[in-house]
């Protein structure tokens, strides 16, 4: 009830908006695939000194340091730039990320302002009032009043040991269990098409020591205590850290690659996972 309270006394005090603003309309949203390496265009590259690009769709979207916090922010797959703020464990975005960025849209009705999300409405404002887009509004607890599903994860799916907060209004078309087998069955695929290739680069033969290993690892795939907001999130093969299936396509995902960074090979990933594709699995178990 108190943290109810404070929610409705903070929108409340929301202020200063000259007319009526309406959210511009929803991308098509892209998954949350992603290619972060060090910069080895960068003027400093050779003295060590490194900045990380952060590549979503093949443009790099920001640039990072190591040891540099970032707050990543993902919305319905769709990685969002934006500056989070985050006091006593409450995340803040400025209300221009909610309207530019994230599909939420600022609706007069009456004498009243709405925020809006789908068929979803959260009161703004009771009166007629203007609103300043700059202030920070606590992004769980308006997300969550418009229906989406809401998780923080401190480290271990973006770069660098980077926490990831990630807002989800999408439905659910499969179950855990479903979505596990799906993993299996896709991860099986690969494997398979591995094994009728023969090789895995060039010269380098397929082992049947790796393969056995590979197919227990699938096999023994299971849930991971880490949760993402519209994903299934499995873990248990060596070198792949996460597998990830989307709740509302089914489409799988798995992450490679570590925060250890400090080298001139560091890559971190997150990639789709096509059936049949014979090259992941080389991935870690043949090449580094």
């Amino acid at each position: 009830m108190k943290k109810k309270r404070c929610f409705a006394a903070l929108l409340s005090c929301i202020m200063l908006w000259q007319t009526p603003v309406f959210g511009a309309e929803q991308e098509e949203l892209s998954p949350p695939e992603y290619r972060c390496t060090i910069d080895n265009t960068d003027e400093d590259y050779a003295s060590g000194d490194w900045k990380y690009g952060f590549t979503v769709e093949e443009e790099p979207l920001f640039y990072l340091k190591e040891g540099e916090k970032h707050v990543f922010l993902l919305c319905d797959g769709k990685y969002v730039d934006a500056p989070v703020l985050i006091a006593k464990d409450t995340a803040y975005v400025p209300l221009w990320v909610l309207i530019n960025d994230m599909g939420f849209e600022l609706r007069e009705e009456g004498n009243g302002l709405l925020l809006v999300r789908g068929n979803q409405k959260l009161t703004v404002s009771s009166k007629e009032s203007t609103l300043d887009t700059s202030k920070m509004l606590p992004l769980r607890d308006v997300s969550e009043a418009l229906g989406a599903e809401v998780t923080y994860m401190r480290k271990g799916v973006m770069p660098l040991e980077n926490p990831l907060i990630s807002v989800d209004f999408r439905g659910t078309e499969l179950t855990e269990e479903e979505a596990l087998e799906k993993a299996k069955e896709v991860l099986t695929s690969c494997l398979e098409a591995q094994q009728e290739q023969g090789y895995v680069h060039e010269d380098t033969l397929v082992d049947p020591k790796i393969t056995k290993k590979l197919a227990a690892e699938i096999d023994a795939l299971h849930v991971s205590e880490d949760v993402i907001a519209g994903y299934y999130l499995f873990e248990g093969m060596e070198n792949l850290p996460y597998i990830l299936v989307e709740k509302s396509t089914g489409d799988v995902y798995c992450k490679t690659g570590s925060g250890d960074a400090g080298n001139g090979s560091y890559v971190e990933a997150i990639q789709k996972v096509e059936a049949d594709d014979a090259d992941l699995l080389a991935i870690g178990y043949y090449f580094g």
